[in-house]
């Protein structure tokens, strides 16, 4: 889908034609956005054959570049950057691709979702009464800041989530698989940071005075996404700093829990130990005296059975004393 906007003055026409951007490209006084929503061949051929864009900066719309980059070029500078959805219930981080191509007189948008940012400056151009005089650099800009606030809210729901997994596990709520939901979350996190260091790279590029196509009062406006994306990356390292919380503690707990099994092992072991210890001598006397040999002195004893079991049981009773004082059960 092809929305076309031709920016003259205080005046504006929408739903302008292909041809009309042919006639007010040469005329400097006007300002020409094309919106281009899940592009096909045709619309790339319109952009090659009417700017003259460079068959390579046509090649990356086609293709999902992995990094936000700007490339300058002699009539133009091809921008790429990532939005980011506007809902989130979980941290999943998912980039969406928008690719400017920006000159002098002019403006292309070109991406493969419904944006947000794309549709809040539409709606601000059809529906401001007393429109002032707007230059493509800045068009660029309101809608780059209008995608850069919308990571806030969505960090908002981040940090919330995040800090209630933390409350889950010092209360020991968590389930089984919190260690790999924590992994998760990691990575996106990192997959977030990868996206966000790039456009701060690209973004101070357009606060410098002498940067092409980017007048110098325009230059100001783009401080101020930068300060914002600068923000983005701080909070994105505290998110990480509380992700490394949530994990050292599910770590102590599970290393608590281990300990105190350990323990408790270790306590039944020794009782056992015990028990097996005092049996030993008795075993061993029942062992002799089960021994079938004729001529044992004991053997026909008239009271030998009753004197071996009170043996058996004095010694038993003198070996559970002598543990009980030692204290080792």
């Amino acid at each position: 889908m092809m929305r076309i906007f031709i920016i003259k003055g205080h005046r504006l026409l929408r739903n302008a034609s292909q041809g009309q951007v042919k006639k007010y490209l040469k005329n400097k006084k006007a300002v020409i956005w094309v919106d281009i929503q899940r592009p096909g061949e045709a619309d790339y051929k319109f952009l090659e054959n009417t700017f003259n864009f460079h068959h390579l900066s046509i090649e990356d719309c086609r293709k999902s570049v992995e990094l936000p980059k700007v490339d300058i070029f002699e009539n133009y500078l091809f921008l790429v950057l990532y939005s980011v959805p506007p809902k989130s219930k979980k941290p999943e981080f998912s980039k969406r691709e928008i690719d400017f191509f920006l000159g002098k007189n002019f403006l292309v948008t070109v991406h493969n979702f419904r944006a947000p940012c794309i549709e809040h400056q539409v709606d601000k151009l059809e529906n401001t009464k007393s429109r002032i005089a707007i230059t493509a650099d800045f068009l660029m800009y309101e809608i780059i800041d209008y995608f850069v606030d919308m990571h806030f809210p969505l960090l908002d729901k981040w940090e919330d989530y995040i800090e209630e997994l933390e409350e889950d596990v010092i209360k020991h709520k968590h389930h089984r698989n919190v260690l790999k939901q924590i992994m998760s979350i990691k990575k996106e996190l990192l997959n977030y940071r990868k996206s966000i260091a790039p456009q701060i790279e690209v973004i101070n590029k357009f606060t410098k005075k002498d940067f092409p196509f980017i007048r110098q009062k325009t230059s100001i406006y783009f401080k101020d996404v930068y300060d914002h994306l600068m923000r983005i990356y701080s909070e994105l390292e505290t998110q990480r700093d509380l992700l490394k919380n949530v994990f050292d503690a599910h770590t102590t707990i599970i290393s608590k829990q281990m300990t105190e099994t350990s323990n408790k092992m270790n306590e039944v072991m020794q009782k056992l130990t015990i028990i097996a210890t005092i049996f030993m001598p008795l075993t061993f006397i029942t062992g002799v005296y089960g021994m079938n040999f004729k001529y044992m002195p004991e053997l026909y004893w008239r009271y030998g059975y009753f004197v071996i079991i009170g043996l058996m049981l004095g010694v038993g009773i003198m070996m559970y004393l002598f543990f009980k004082r030692r204290k080792w059960m």
